[in-house]
C-alpha cells in the first residue's frame, strides 16, 4: 500500500483539489480510498459524495478507525485537516510515500510556503513535493523555478487556473465529467500528468 498526503499549512491552496484528483487518477490503477481528515469542512467527503458513474475511488472520514479502512487497498490519499503545525507535517511525511504540498503562485500562498516547507527541511524530510496549482500568467513558471533553484523539491507539472473546478465540486462530479467547461477535462489531465509524476517518485 502506498499512502500519499496533500498537506499545507495555509488553507486555499488547492489541497482538497489536489487530493479528489489524486485518489481519482489512482483509482483507475488500482483501489483507492481517499481519507478526508478535515473534521468541520469535510469537503472531500461532500464533494464525492454522489454516486457518479465516473468516480474511481472510496471515500472516508479520517478517523480512529483509519488504519483499519486502510486495509485492502492499494492506494490511500490523505486529504490534511488542514492548518498543520511542523510535527504534524513532519509525522504526516514519514508515514507516507509521498507529501505532496500544494501551493498557489500568489503573495500570501508563497508567504506561507516557506513556514510549511521550514519544519520539513529542518527534519531532513526528503519524501515531499511541492506542486504549484492555480497557474495564470506565467507566475507558477517563475515560482517553480525559484523553488527549484533553491533546492526544494518541486513537480514538474503543474495545474491551471480555472472555474471548472469549483464547478465540477458544487455538482459532485469528477472533473473529467463536467462537460459544461471545456476547460474541465484540460485540467482533469494535467492532474493526471501530477499523479503519474507522484507515482515515479516512489517507485
Amino acid at each position: 500500500m502506498e499512502i500519499f498526503s496533500i498537506a499545507n499549512m495555509k488553507g486555499g491552496v488547492g489541497k482538497t483539489t489536489t487530493a479528489i484528483q489524486m485518489a481519482q487518477g489512482l483509482g483507475k490503477k488500482g483501489k483507492t480510498l481517499l481519507l478526508d481528515a478535515d473534521q468541520e469542512l469535510q469537503c472531500a467527503v461532500a464533494w464525492r459524495s454522489s454516486d457518479n458513474p465516473a468516480w474511481s475511488f472510496d471515500v472516508a472520514r479520517y478517523d480512529e478507525d483509519a488504519a483499519k479502512r486502510m486495509k485492502g487497498y492499494e492506494y490511500v490519499v490523505i486529504d490534511s485537516k488542514g492548518n498543520e503545525q511542523g510535527h504534524d507535517l513532519v509525522s504526516l511525511a514519514r508515514a507516507s510515500a509521498l507529501l505532496i504540498v500544494p501551493t498557489r503562485p500568489e503573495g500570501v500562498s508563497a508567504t506561507g510556503l516557506a513556514n510549511t516547507l521550514s519544519p520539513l527541511v529542518d527534519a531532513g524530510i526528503q519524501n515531499f513535493r511541492v506542486l504549484v496549482v492555480v497557474n495564470e500568467g506565467g507566475r507558477g513558471e517563475e515560482l517553480r523555478e525559484h523553488l527549484a533553484e533553491s533546492g526544494i523539491p518541486v513537480f514538474t507539472s503543474m495545474v491551471r487556473k480555472s472555474t471548472a473546478v469549483g464547478d465540477a465540486a458544487e455538482q459532485r462530479i469528477p472533473l473529467e465529467a463536467y462537460t459544461q467547461n471545456r476547460y474541465a477535462r484540460t485540467v482533469a489531465l494535467e492532474y493526471q500528468s501530477v499523479m503519474r509524476e507522484a507515482l515515479s517518485y516512489v517507485r
